[in-house]
């Protein structure tokens, strides 16, 4: 499948796709076609060993998201993004996807080495949300393909697969007649079909095809029931509903995509009102979602979950089952209907208005799902003409029919996660659940629509200043009020304008006593709504607008973040404008700020360096606002404390904002100068001093050593080194890029030689507006037994790297990739947006390295690089953290 399409520009996407995955397997295959995946990058007949990497990296494409694979159960598929659009690169890219497909030679050495790697990665995905994933499959299809057929393997089957059985696999399923190429480009189609014909149209089956497996669709679902599962991980506990009903795959009817849509209102309204119910209740039904999916081929799963804490479960399922009832009995009400009605309708216009720059990977998406599922390819005219006059007059009675098949003809599974304190068992949930069905419930009342009250902020804003940098095509303004714009119109995403607000302050402006209030106002301000708008309101304003906006804070800012359509860009600001001026901070926020906490939380004790993630920083500084607050902390806070920190710096801060996108000055002057431009004036920039400036304390050349939790299999080892040089954007390029020296590094040495480790990575970490806080990093997760040893050899590397360096060949293998991936930013909004025009009145280094960020990037030399590494590198200097599982036996005595 051939598709020429502009964005990104000179660029092909190209999927290589075999349909075929663990549902193929046999019973003593289990993880094969995940394993061939592997083993594909191990080598193949013209390219052996390491090298198939290495002329990937040679072309400009990096060993990660630019040449990934993934094994589903039903199909593998490779991607490959090209550099360019030669006809000579995609021959060239075409070819090593016709090795993978034809050529993998399986190394015997390779595979025994590969094995740890799978091990690892199986490590890595072992966690809790995993493990009820597996449960629950096993509750609804305990005989289906899809629980016996996990699509990583078991520890046992990945130790006893030999050459021959691998191999076996490998030719019996990668053959012609299962194989697609998706190809999307900025690119000549006749020129691209050319070059599929001459790359595969000689390939040959190179064995007899295995029969397709008799059932590969589950012919039944168990019956309904309640089933607990239990593990560590999770805080509170989990509730899901859920109905299974059977289907034919086949491309649907007309008829049948209008009931589709009429279900999708339905699950749109439900989804809504939980949301609202939950608000009301307190700690009864927290965080709900409701959805329809398809975990099997051929059946449809409803469900519908929320949580709550551990001594709340008879509150929750009472909860869920009434209103869950409620839905059923009485369906929805019109104004639930209009609001669902406008976001569909929304959804269905941003997609025509987005369709001239949907990117190539995206297009390739669609055109994968198309020929795996059998959808057709429809552009968004087409889509939103064959749905908008069922939607436009799509009833109450025709969403409560659809809402109804979907649950009513069986009982409901129910299915609970949570952890050893929930000492309840089945028949006590099923007590609970028969009780609440005595409780009668009766329709809810109309919801009364408003409209945004924050509409005038004060006398529009009058312009300071403007200046028009030429060269980079940038605005830069600042209104009386010292309200800072900066603006670049771009056409890289039609009709989407992105922006950011910075404002000054931020987690150094938190009390050392009170390290948890940053986080908990990251997590909590936008939940708690406005003064005169609750979250429910601003959730029904927003139904029908293209609008999303985040909340951080960060080390020296408050930051709004997010994008908004062109005619929504206006709202964006005034609701903005309303947080700065007016947020409400409202309690019940924190309730799901407490659940969203202990959920990250857990996530970090359960993971093998979860220790360090939460500790690194806070040791290296000497200081708590850093790292992840303890539990005690973060209890210990409430909003009346966070409103008191942060409300007069919201109101009357250094604020500076940027906006990028498919839009013009004028419209941004007009929108900003009504909104946050009409704001009182703001103080000056006020520098961070020395006194309240964190830095590096005196403990580098220390280890630290942690205890994770035993039933974990993996260790982890973490090296930090502190970068105390000021800002200096040239050699900050140079210090990304010898972070990518040593990722590639690791991956040789831990992952391809040693069999320890998955993903080890090494990354350059910039703390903006602290520079004296930037840090070199590497982090890798290996093999608990093979820990001493992988720490031996990253040290052993570290040491290489200074005395040795890095070879030429080397060097340029990692800056190809890295260079591509630095020209590629430069044609996206987030670049110009978040990067370039973060704070360019504050700090005009910004725009001096966009202008050289290509020419700079492609000049770095090898020497350079080694320059730094011997500067920073050194295994006697640094921080050195490693976590290991209770279960390793007693803490090893660890040495630089």
């Amino acid at each position: 499948m051939v598709l020429p399409n502009a964005e990104p520009k000179r660029r092909i996407t190209v999927r290589l796709l075999i349909a075929a995955g663990s549902l193929q397997e046999q019973d003593d295959e289990l993880g094969l076609a995940h394993f061939v995946e592997h083993m594909i990058f191990r080598g193949t007949r013209s390219h052996p060993g390491d090298s198939l990497v290495a002329e990937l990296q040679r072309m400009g494409v990096g060993f990660g998201p630019e040449s990934a694979a993934f094994t589903n159960y039903d199909n593998t598929i490779y991607h490959l993004e090209l550099p360019d659009t030669t006809a000579a690169t995609l021959q060239h890219g075409l070819s090593l996807l016709r090795e993978y497909a034809e050529e993998a030679n399986f190394d015997p050495k390779l595979i025994d080495s590969e094995r740890g790697v799978v091990l690892s990665e199986m490590a890595t995905r072992d966690v809790p949300e995993f493990r009820s994933s597996v449960a629950n499959f096993n509750f609804l299809w305990p005989d289906s393909r899809v629980a016996r057929r996990p699509v990583i393997g078991t520890e046992a089957t990945i130790h006893s697969f030999t050459r021959e059985q691998i191999k076996a696999f490998y030719d019996a399923w990668y053959r012609p007649e299962r194989i697609a190429l998706i190809i999307v480009g900025d690119a000549d189609a006749d020129m691209m079909v050319k070059k599929v014909s001459e790359v595969f149209g000689s390939m040959q089956a190179r064995a007899p095809a295995r029969p397709e497996p008799s059932d590969l669709i589950p012919a039944t679902v168990t019956q309904p029931d309640v089933r607990i599962f239990r593990d560590r991980g999770f805080v509170g506990v989990g509730l899901t509903f859920e109905h299974a009903v059977r289907f034919a795959p086949h491309v649907r009817t007309r008829d049948e995509r209008i009931a589709d849509l009429y279900q999708s209102l339905a699950f749109g309204m439900f989804q809504n009102r939980l949301l609202r119910v939950a608000r009301e209740t307190g700690d009864t039904l927290v965080s709900p979602t409701v959805g329809m999916s398809s975990p099997v081929r051929g059946w449809r799963l409803a469900g519908f979950s929320a949580t709550s804490s551990v001594e709340s479960w008879r509150k929750l399922a009472a909860g869920a089952e009434l209103e869950h009832r409620r839905a059923l009995q009485y369906g929805f009400n019109q104004s639930e209907l209009e609001q669902m009605k406008e976001t569909y309708r929304e959804s269905l216009d941003v997609s025509v208005r987005m369709k001239s720059s949907r990117n190539s990977p995206w297009l390739a998406a669609e055109l994968v799902g198309s020929l795996l599922y059998g959808e057709p390819l429809c552009t968004p005219e087409t889509i939103r003409a064959d749905m908008i006059e069922p939607l436009e007059h799509a009833t109450l009675q025709q969403c409560l029919k659809a809402f109804r098949a979907a649950w009513e003809s069986t009982a409901l599974h129910v299915y609970i996660a949570t952890n050893s304190t929930f000492l309840n068992n089945e028949n006590d949930v099923a007590a609970v659940l028969n009780e609440s069905r005595k409780t009668p419930v009766k329709a809810l009342a109309e919801i009364k629509r408003v409209n945004l009250a924050y509409q005038d902020f004060g006398p529009v804003g009058k312009l300071a200043k403007r200046e028009h940098v030429e060269d980079l095509d940038v605005t830069m303004a600042a209104f009386e009020n010292g309200v800072r714009l900066n603006f670049k119109p771009t056409s890289f995403e039609a009709d989407l304008v992105h922006f950011q607000v910075r404002v000054a302050g931020g987690r150094m402006d938190q009390p050392k006593n009170r390290p948890a209030q940053a986080l908990v106002a990251q997590l909590a301000m936008l939940d708690g709504g406005l003064g005169r708008h609750t979250p429910d309101d601003l959730r029904d304003l927003l139904a029908a607008h293209t609008l999303r906006f985040s909340f951080r804070v960060e080390d020296t800012a408050y930051v709004f973040a997010g994008y908004a359509s062109r005619r929504d860009f206006p709202m964006a600001m005034k609701l903005i404008a309303a947080y700065l001026t007016d947020a409400a901070f409202r309690p019940e926020a924190l309730r799901n700020a407490i659940a969203t906490f202990n959920s990250n939380y857990m996530s970090l004790e359960n993971s093998p360096g979860g220790p360090i993630q939460m500790s690194a920083e806070r040791v290296m500084f000497g200081d708590s606002r850093f790292g992840v607050p303890w539990r005690s902390e973060f209890f210990r806070q409430n909003f009346k404390e966070v409103k008191t920190w942060m409300q007069d710096e919201l109101r009357s801060n250094t604020l500076e904002m940027s906006v990028v996108g498919d839009t013009t000055w004028s419209e941004v002057e007009q929108a900003v100068g009504a909104t946050l431009g009409a704001l009182p004036p703001r103080k000056p920039m006020e520098k961070i001093t020395a006194g309240r400036t964190p830095r590096f304390v005196g403990n580098a050349g220390k280890v630290w050593v942690y205890r994770s939790l035993p039933k974990l299999k993996q260790s982890t080892i973490a090296w930090y080194w502190p970068v105390e040089t000021g800002d200096d954007v040239h050699r900050d390029r140079r210090l990304h890029l010898l972070a990518a020296v040593v990722t590639e590094r690791l991956r040789l040495r831990l992952r391809e030689e040693l069999g320890s480790a998955y993903s080890p990575i090494s990354a350059y970490i910039e703390h903006e507006g602290l520079p004296k806080l930037n840090y070199l990093m590497l982090y890798a997760e290996v093999d608990a037994a093979k820990v001493t040893q992988a720490a031996a050899v990253v040290a052993e590397e570290i040491e290489r790297l200074r005395d040795k360096g890095v070879s030429e060949e080397e060097f340029e293998r990692v800056k190809l990739p890295f260079v591509r991936n630095r020209e590629d930013d430069i044609r996206t909004n987030e670049y110009w947006c978040y990067t370039v025009l973060r704070e360019p009145q504050r700090d005009s280094r910004t725009l001096i390295a966009a202008r050289d960020r290509a020419t700079d990037t492609a000049s770095i030399t090898r020497a350079e690089v080694q320059q730094l590494i011997k500067r920073f590198l050194n295994r006697r200097k640094g921080y050195f953290f490693v976590a290991e599982p209770e279960s390793a036996g007693p803490a090893k005595k660890w040495r630089k």
